[in-house]
């Protein structure tokens, strides 16, 4: 598996899992992930953003 389908795959995993968390855990969950995110080199950037946000 490479480094792509890799991150994909574990932030797809961590986005589902999120979902069954208390609004209070998630929505501090979500800021620091954004926060990360918007950190990251633009093509990483595209490819977690895109699953991240659909959630």
């Amino acid at each position: 598996m490479d480094l792509t389908n890799a991150l994909q795959r574990l932030m797809a995993l961590f986005v589902e899992h999120m979902s069954t968390l208390s609004a209070d855990i998630t929505s501090v969950l979500k800021s620091k992930v954004t926060e990360w995110i918007v950190s990251q080199a633009g093509f990483i950037q595209a490819l977690l953003g895109s699953i991240y946000w659909e959630s």
